[in-house]
């Protein structure tokens, strides 16, 4: 590997997209244009194994549409599914669900191409913040989506990038509440980046990049509106063929204000929904500024085309921070490490979460007694992500968030396997008196999600999901530990009608709440189209 192969810049996004396969490389053998709408109905049974309750029983009738999409010019993949649930029981109500995920590129010209996508899922909100959404619990419905331009260029030595994205992040429910429960309703997300530099060994032996960004999050709850103005300058300096020291320095400054709530005659703030209502007429105020010097030094070991290994130590919002990843590429499997360090919100992050999904094919195992995605969505071409972390504790504050997280995906044969594992920290930032969230307070969550595809033939497969997630949580809510698993049978009866079968145990525990564990069996039937 020569200098001129090293790229200069310390960005994680930069990094994971040089080891991903170049969609401009795509073959004519290798397009191709898949889509299915399907509709479906089941049976579904949950029983008491532990902790009581009653048997329900209820009928589901879904209509979805998978797709995968690769030619010269649009690479896109979606899973999506609706499901409406028919209860048996005057104990639980009737359900509709929105799941799904979707992801696409287009290539426009040459340079610019245009990203869009998005995810739709569902959480609990009684309280049990990352467990199972079982058919009897108070739920919510989630979704986030974005879109935007990138455009890259060569100019002689000098590579230009600019890309711009524009988000939106919403959770709906039907909670009628004078409870305040810091939950989230909905907010748009601004993304501006734009670098200039030069590889080392081209117009000097190190490399440069000088770049500079924009970002900014307006949320309707109390008007809370986050803004993000940074620049900085990378240097990559290489001491071997595959080694090289990184490093940067630049300048950043942070604000996050809001306005007040509506007060009532008796000086208490109005809570409807669960929400806080907004006095449109009081002044915004700054509840948290960061203004500053930051900077951040490591190295870079990129041993191969497939592998790369970046760590970094520095400084930033008025202490150290650490960063880093290791991301492996094989020709049939795919497996990353990530290290993180930054301030976030549910909307920032559950956008980010849903524009880090890139590739043109993903497993996406479903619960076949929900409907919902059970959490990851795995790519063996890079480009997977897993949403349990953000969807385990959404709540309108930003916060300092931190941790790891892993994901690895592998098909080979008749086999496909994944794997995603995290850990998390958040750290709030909220105005005194106006949060069930303690101002630095934390909550912590561990969570995991295995599956497992075996395929018997063109039409016949196994599926088994396992998964688990615990929440340490803060302000006086219970902390949660979910764990399960499910195995499911699907037999193609003809070309277009195919039957399924699903045996699956979920289990529930958290402070102050007798567990739960259930017992749960599925049978049914779906015809594509």
């Amino acid at each position: 590997m020569t200098v001129r192969q090293w790229i200069s810049g310390a960005s994680l996004a930069a990094l994971a997209a040089a080891s991903a396969p170049a969609f401009a490389q795509t073959t004519r053998a290798d397009r191709r244009v898949n889509v299915t709408p399907y509709i479906g109905v089941d049976q579904v049974v949950m029983g008491p194994l532990k902790g009581g309750g009653d048997v329900l029983t209820y009928s589901n009738v879904t209509a979805g549409v998978t797709a995968e999409v690769q030619t010269r010019r649009v690479e896109a993949v979606i899973d999506l599914q609706y499901n409406h649930s028919f209860s048996w029981s005057k104990q639980t109500a009737d359900q509709d669900v929105l799941s799904g995920i979707a992801s696409a590129t287009v290539n426009v010209a040459r340079g610019l191409s245009l990203h869009t996508g998005g995810m739709a899922s569902r959480v609990r909100t009684d309280g049990l913040s990352g467990a199972s959404t079982l058919n009897d619990s108070i739920t919510s419905q989630v979704y986030a989506g974005y879109i935007g331009p990138a455009y890259t260029t060569q100019i002689g030595d000098i590579t230009v990038n600019g890309s711009y994205r524009l988000g939106y992040a919403r959770v709906e429910d039907d909670v009628d509440s004078n409870l305040a429960s810091g939950s989230f309703a909905d907010s748009w997300t601004h993304n501006l980046n734009g670098s200039v530099g030069f590889a080392p060994g081209t117009l000097l032996p190190v490399g440069l990049t000088a770049s500079a960004g924009y970002d900014r999050e307006d949320a309707s709850q109390l008007d809370q509106r986050f803004e993000d103005k940074w620049g900085r300058v990378d240097a990559t300096l290489p001491v071997s063929r595959t080694v090289a020291l990184i490093g940067g320095i630049g300048y950043e400054q942070i604000e996050i204000s809001q306005r007040s709530p509506l007060l009532d005659s008796a000086g208490v703030p109005v809570i409807r929904n669960g929400r806080y209502v907004t006095d449109k007429s009081s002044p915004r105020a700054l509840i948290y500024e960061f203004d500053d010097i930051i900077w951040d030094a490591g190295v870079l070991w990129r041993p191969s085309r497939r592998t790369s290994l970046q760590a970094q130590v520095g400084q930033r919002y008025g202490g150290m921070t650490y960063q880093g990843s290791f991301t492996w590429q094989g020709a049939n499997s795919s497996f990353a490490v990530i290290v993180f360090d930054g301030i976030d919100s549910f909307g920032r992050l559950i956008t980010a979460n849903a524009a880090a999904l890139s590739g043109s094919s993903f497993d996406v195992a479903r619960n076949p007694f929900t409907g919902d995605i059970t959490g990851c969505a795995f790519s063996t071409t890079g480009g997977g992500q897993c949403f349990n972390d953000a969807l385990s504790g959404i709540t309108d504050a930003n916060f300092r968030y931190r941790g790891v997280s892993t994901q690895y995906s592998l098909r080979r044969g008749q086999w496909g396997w994944g794997v995603g594992a995290g850990y998390s920290q958040r750290k709030f930032i909220t105005p005194q008196g106006q949060s069930v969230l303690v101002r630095g307070s934390k909550d912590q969550n561990w969570y995991g999600n295995a599956s497992m595809t075996y395929t018997l033939s063109d039409s016949d497969s196994i599926d088994t999901v396992a998964y688990v997630n615990y929440f340490d949580a803060s302000g006086g809510r219970p902390d949660v530990l979910n764990y399960g698993a499910f195995t499911s049978y699907y037999k193609g009866l003809t070309r277009r009608l195919s039957a399924s079968a699903s045996v699956g145990v979920d289990g529930v525990q958290a402070d102050d709440i007798d567990t739960v564990i259930s017992a749960m069996g599925q049978v049914g039937l779906r015809y594509s189209f």
